[in-house]
């Protein structure tokens, strides 16, 4: 009866926070992030509500053999309604997923630090912060191969290079050498150093190319969340006076740029939010204010103001349950890319959260691999 009671509820709370995904900070979060990122996984609640469910009707056990009943239907439609939807939308984009990929990385989180082995020092700040980042080279790559310029995530105010290392170890087995890059954070209030020092970084990665093989004309940038919005703010802004680099390095061009649940329009988002007062705080953190304190800081922070016909292609995925960044945030950007005529590609994935790349195999994540690995410049061949 316990088991089955415990059963009913885990699988009730869980199609209830798959349908209504509550915001950051809100009692709930981190079960809503895992039903979203991981929910096939709660095929086992399923698999365990159908043993004990035979169990109980073996003993005429009628109460928890229909709490079980219930655990059992709650379960399946937790776990297969956002995956369906997921599998649909890919088999309509043509991008293959896979069962067996799913289940192979079951208990593998897409998690890291940094790595002292791989930190180099990429230029010092005005405050005298020392501005580190790891390389991963790729092994047995040619000559003048391509680069990409990772920049974590954390709501500008947290999280660290080297937090997310599959995507490093899955471009360097595809030919990219991977500069994963930390940079300042708030508090206390940044504005401008928080992309100045990724542009600071993206300048010495172009001065050693020599050094690490790399080609300086196809160097692309990547970032997850806070780290996809640096990532485009960098690579649509290069030359403007009013963004400097932190650290005395020439300008760079960017070959392409690949923004992961990114927000682009700052003022919007802080309005629009689901994550409410935990968005918010942060973004008062990093920027000093609200957008009625500091409207022109909000807006000269927004990669969405920045683009024109000179802006690099742009690759953006961001998932339709993403509790932090509103869809329309994914939107207004392919509008003004659009607008501009610069090639690019919009992708909203169903039943998807923030952070959805923590689940290395999941199928939201095979999906972004797929259509990164298409759009980046090719490293081989």
């Amino acid at each position: 009866m316990i088991l089955a009671v415990l059963l009913a509820v885990v699988a009730a709370v869980a199609v209830f926070l798959v349908a209504r995904p509550v915001g950051y900070g809100n009692p709930g979060t981190s079960l809503a992030m895992f039903f979203l990122a991981y929910p096939l996984h709660l095929l086992g609640v399923t698999l365990l509500a159908l043993v004990l469910g035979l169990l109980a009707w073996r003993h005429r056990s009628r109460v928890p053999m229909a709490l079980c009943a219930v655990a059992l239907v709650l379960s399946l439609i937790a776990a297969l309604w956002p995956s369906t939807d997921m599998w649909r939308y890919a088999r309509q984009a043509n991008v293959p997923l896979s069962l067996g990929t799913y289940a192979a990385n079951a208990f593998r989180a897409n998690l890291g630090e940094p790595q002292p082995d791989r930190t180099r020092t990429y230029g010092t700040a005005s405050d005298g912060t020392e501005l580190k980042l790891d390389v991963w080279q790729a092994e047995n790559a040619p000559d003048n191969h391509p680069a990409v310029v990772m920049v974590h995530g954390g709501a500008w105010v947290k999280g660290t290079r080297g937090m997310a290392p599959d995507w490093n170890r899955w471009l360097n087995e595809r030919g990219y050498d991977v500069f994963d890059v930390g940079y300042r954070l708030a508090p206390p209030m940044r504005g401008k150093q928080e992309v100045g020092d990724v542009k600071c970084a993206l300048g010495w990665v172009a001065s050693h190319a020599a050094e690490y093989g790399i080609d300086p004309q196809r160097i692309s940038m990547m970032g997850q969340s806070a780290g996809g919005n640096l990532a485009l703010l960098a690579a649509y802004s290069t030359g403007d006076y009013r963004l400097p680099a932190s650290c005395d390095v020439p300008d760079v061009p960017v070959a392409s740029v690949v923004n992961m649940y990114g927000p682009t329009e700052l003022a919007r988002g802080y309005r629009t939010t689901g994550s409410g007062e935990s968005v918010r705080e942060a973004m008062r953190k990093y920027l000093g204010g609200s957008p009625d304190e500091r409207p022109d800081l909000y807006r000269l922070l927004s990669p969405l103001y920045y683009v024109d016909e000179e802006a690099p292609p742009t690759l953006t995925l961001l998932g339709r349950r993403d509790r932090l960044v509103p869809v329309d945030q994914a939107k207004l950007l392919g509008a003004a890319l659009d607008d501009a005529g610069v090639r690019h590609e919009t992708w909203l994935l169903p039943g998807t959260d923030h952070g959805f790349d923590s689940n290395w195999g999941g199928l939201a994540t095979q999906f972004a691999r797929d259509r990164i690995a298409d759009f980046l410049p090719p490293a081989r061949g």
